[in-house]
This record gives C-alpha cells, structure tokens and sequence, in this order.
C-alpha cells in the first residue's frame, strides 16, 4: 500500500508526525514570544534613558545613532522598491541574468509583505513605545496612529526581499539575511517598535519571501517551509538576546547543564565533521540534522536558561519529526555548501563567546 495513501497506516503515521512537528513548532514561537515579552518592557525603558528629550529623540550612544539612522534609511519602502528597479533593469538589459524573474518576485514579496503587515497591525492594534514603555501585549483591533506596533512593517518588507535575494544569490544569503537584521535591530533602537515586533516581523518576512520565490499552488508548503526556516533563525537570536539581558541562572545544576551543553556541542562538531569528510557532497539529511540538533542543544543547555532551553528543545523535536524535510540539508553546489559549513561554523564560535563572554551585559534591571 502506498505510504502517501492518507488512509493507509503509513500515512496515517506521517499525517501524525507532521502534525506533532507542527505543534512543537508552534510552542517554539510560544516560548520565544514569552521571552520577547518579558525584555519588550526594560528595554523600551533603557533606551528612554540614553535618549535626549528634544528634537524628537536622539539617541547619545553615537553607534546606536548610526544604527538607528541607517537601518531606517535601508529599511524603508521607497530604497527597496529601487533594489526591485535595479533587478528588473539588469534582467531587460541581460536576459541570461533572470533578472526580471527576481525582481518581479521582489515585488511580490513587498506587495505580500505589506498586506500581511498592516492587516495584522490594525487586528492586534498595539500601542508603539512611545505610549507604553511598559510593553505589555494588547489584543483590541485599532486603527488610530500609534497603536499599529505589531509587527514591525520595516523588518517584514526587508525581510521578504532578503528571502527572494538570498534564493537567487545564496552565496551572498548570510549578507541579506545581516542586512534585515540590521534594519530590525534599528527598528528597536529607534524606539519605533518593542523587540517582540520586529521578530514577528521577521517570521512575516521570511514566510513573505518564501511564497513570493516559490510557486503560487505550492503556498502551503511555502508557508509551512517558511515558518521553520524562520524559526530557527528565531530561536537562535532569541537566546543570544536573552543570554546578554539575563545573568547566569544560579543553582547546582547550573555546572552539569553546563558541562552537558559542552559535550553535545563537541559531538555535534565532531559528527558534522565526520559527515563532512566522508562525503564530497553534502552530508545526508539525518547526518546533518543530528549534528545540528545536537550543537542547538548543546549551546541552550549552556545558557542555563529554562525559557532558552524549552524553545530549542521545541524546535528541536520539529525538526527531527519533520526527518529529512529539515531546510537547509537539501542538495546545493559545492562553493555553497562550503559557505554554509563556515556560516555554522561562525553562528556557533560567535553563540559560545556570547554565553560565556557576554553573559547578562546588557543594563536591562
């Protein structure tokens, strides 16, 4: 019997396991949204504290000036349509370019991108920080100015543009991908948005772009794609932000959660190297993932943190019921696949030096 006949015991079986990936997807962005929002609140208050009263709001810390100048300036609707501009004048001056098909896909992400945003910022209708320094969530449909905080609308337009660039261009997707994060960090420091914003708009971004670069009858499989490939990115920089909010979480158990992280993380590696040598292409898919899962688990065992630990735990569980699905495992050139070894390589170097290094450095009390 066919194992995709939806009445057949297998497939039955993969309707099951794609459902339970599905659910502990969903208490992945349930823990990093509680986190979000315990931060929304004393980093709205912080930032109030290092900007001046006068002239609508400077910031005195001259590199958070700079972010939040230029993130604005990237972000905003008008410098992204003429990236859409230049991508279609390069496909009509160079056919072989797909030109034309990026940036018609640019467009579509930006225009899918902007309906997302302002249906869901006028249903949730919460207040930006310039009216609720407190950063409590409010779920009251509004459309007056001002309460139109959630999601961030530049963060989601970046986003979907640096999804539909980084599947035309993957060599220069960690570039793309840095660049949104650039716009959503001065999103916060601007006082424009509370953190929990510009990570919703992020998801809305990704899942934007990922329908916009894909297929309009394969939506559904776009979303559902989107919304792992996002919440890994997520989860990631959520337990970073929350490892330099937070201090170390103090306790007995504190060193073996350490000492545990550390042998999963060096597993992890030696796995992934293994894997690497023993194959010219890239690794398998159940290779792969365990390495990866392994080196998650490992760095959010590190960060003693339970709210760290449940969401990579969650994400974790998705992705190993989701099995050889998990994004980013998938066939891909040789130089690519080169590039995504040395990004791993970086997000893991960089995770350890902010946990051991950075921990609880941000003035957030």
């Amino acid at each position: 019997m066919d194992s995709s006949d939806p009445v057949s015991p297998a497939g039955r079986g993969v309707r099951i396991s794609r459902s339970a990936s599905l659910a502990c997807l969903c208490a992945a962005f349930g823990c990093v949204l509680w986190g979000l929002r315990q931060l929304d609140g004393p980093v709205a208050r912080y930032l109030r504290t290092i900007t001046t009263p006068e002239g609508g709001g400077t910031l005195t810390v001259p590199w958070m000036a700079f972010v939040s100048h230029a993130g604005n300036w990237i972000g905003d609707g008008r410098q992204l349509l003429i990236v859409s501009a230049i991508l279609l004048a390069a496909g009509w001056m160079m056919p072989a370019s797909r030109g034309i098909a990026t940036g018609i896909q640019s467009l579509w992400a930006h225009g899918l991108a902007t309906v997302l945003v302002h249906t869901v910022k006028h249903l949730v209708g919460r207040p930006r920080p310039k009216f609720s320094a407190s950063g409590e969530w409010s779920m009251a449909p509004s459309l007056a100015s001002g309460f139109d905080s959630f999601p961030s609308g530049h963060t989601t337009a970046t986003f979907a543009l640096a999804i539909v660039l980084s599947r035309r261009f993957p060599l220069l997707a960690a570039l793309f991908m840095g660049i949104a994060a650039f716009v959503a960090l001065s999103r916060v420091l601007r006082g424009s948005h509370f953190t929990s914003d510009v990570f919703g708009g992020w998801v809305l971004g990704t899942v934007s772009g990922m329908v916009a670069s894909n297929p309009w009858k394969d939506w559904i499989r776009s979303v559902e794609s989107a919304l792992y490939q996002a919440a890994i990115g997520t989860v990631w920089i959520f337990a970073l932000v929350w490892a330099m909010a937070v201090p170390v979480e103090s306790g007995q158990e504190s060193p073996f959660l350490i000492g545990c992280g550390a042998l999963l993380v060096v597993a992890g590696c030696v796995i992934r190297v293994r894997a690497r040598g023993t194959s010219r292409m890239a690794p398998t898919a159940r290779s792969s993932s365990g390495a990866i899962l392994a080196m998650a688990l490992g760095l959010s065992l590190i960060s003693t943190a339970p709210i760290v630990m449940a969401a990579a735990g969650s994400l974790g569980l998705a992705l190993r019921l989701r099995g050889d699905q998990i994004p980013g495992v998938e066939a891909e050139s040789r130089w690519v696949a080169v590039f995504r070894e040395c990004e791993m390589a970086a997000a893991v170097l960089l995770s350890l030096i902010i946990l051991v290094a950075f921990r609880g450095v941000l003035p957030l009390a």
